[in-house]
This record gives structure tokens, C-alpha cells and sequence, in this order.
């Protein structure tokens, strides 16, 4: 059975002719895709990137080199272009629906943001909503986001995240730490 298999394997075996290894690396990468697609944008949006996560790895899947990295090193690169591409497509949307919003409306910018005050016990009651977490990390860079992330969602290496992110191991972890003192500074201001 597959299951037993490397990722290499089933995808030689895929390149060889046979049709279901391939859905069995769909079947294996969903969910950990749609975990980490789901964090750097929304629910919403996570099944269509996924979709094209798979489309760009089924084109592009012969051009895989084990030599160069390993398949889900791979993926997960594929992974974070597409949401980054995603992510800019819809930046420079909402920034133009902004901007006919206040034209239509006569509303300033600052009145379209909707209030986040929290009192002390609600902020304190807040942190362990999931809800709240992912808005302290929408706060953050996506570069500082994706990350936080792959190290701790996904289990990934600072070496194999600077693969993912062509940047040198030593940026990796020293963006690593960075997030981390800039979630600290983020908390620290919600229990203010």
C-alpha cells in the first residue's frame, strides 16, 4: 500500500503511470495545506488556493527534484506563492473597494475601522479563543506569520522553512525571533 511509501516514491510511481499516487499525495497534503492556507488568510478562501496549490503541483510535479529538497518542502513552497499571490490579488482589491466605500458613503477612513478595545478581563478572556489569536497574528508580517507557522504548525525545521522561503538559515531564525518579541509586544498590549 501507499501508505508505507516515501513521498518519492509515489511520486515516481505517479510518473510512472499510475494515476492514483497522485491522489494519494492530494489525500496526505490537504488538511496540513488547508491548516496552514486557512492561517495566513481565512476558512473562506482556503479550499479555492488549496485547489490551485494542487493544480500548480500536478503541472509542475515533473519538474520535482528530491536532490533539491524534499516533496513537502516543495509543496509547501508552491503553498506559500500561491497564498502570497492571493493574498496581494486581494490587498489591492480591498484597498480600491475601500476607497469607493468612503467616496459613496463620506466616511473617513479611520470611521471604517471597526473599534478592537477590549477591557482587561475580556482581553484575558479573549486569548484563548482561536478568534482572537489569528487576529494577533494578522498583525504581524506575512513573511514573520508564515514562519511562526510552518515551525509550529506544520513541525518544520528553521532549515527547511528557509528552503520554503529562499532565505538563508541564519534570517530564518532570526526572523523567527523577531515575531516572537513583536507577538510579545502585541499581547502585552491587549492586557493593557
Amino acid at each position: 500500500m501507499l501508505f508505507d511509501e516515501s513521498d518519492e516514491k509515489i511520486i515516481a510511481l505517479y510518473k510512472s503511470g499510475r494515476e492514483d499516487a497522485f491522489k494519494f499525495l492530494i489525500d496526505k497534503y490537504t488538511s496540513p495545506l488547508y491548516n496552514f492556507v486557512t492561517r495566513l488568510t481565512n476558512q473562506n478562501n482556503a479550499p479555492d488556493i488549496v485547489q490551485e496549490i494542487f493544480i500548480k503541483v500536478w503541472k509542475n510535479i515533473n519538474g520535482f527534484d528530491s536532490k533539491k529538497a524534499s516533496f513537502k518542502t516543495w509543496i509547501f513552497t508552491i503553498a506559500k506563492n500561491t497564498t502570497t499571490d492571493f493574498l496581494r490579488k486581494k490587498k489591492s482589491i480591498l484597498f480600491s473597494d475601500l476607497e469607493k466605500n468612503t467616496e459613496e458613503k463620506e466616511t473617513t477612513f479611520s470611521e471604517s475601522i471597526p473599534d478592537e478595545n477590549l477591557l482587561p478581563d475580556e482581553a484575558l478572556q479573549k486569548l484563548q479563543d482561536s478568534v482572537l489569536l489569528n487576529k494577533i497574528l494578522d498583525k504581524i508580517s506575512i513573511n514573520y506569520k508564515t514562519i511562526l507557522i510552518l515551525h509550529y504548525e506544520e513541525d518544520m525545521t528553521f532549515d527547511e522553512i528557509g528552503k520554503i522561503l529562499n532565505k538563508p538559515l541564519n534570517t530564518v531564525k532570526s526572523q523567527h525571533r523577531r515575531a516572537i518579541l513583536e507577538l510579545r509586544a502585541i499581547m502585552e498590549n491587549i492586557e493593557k
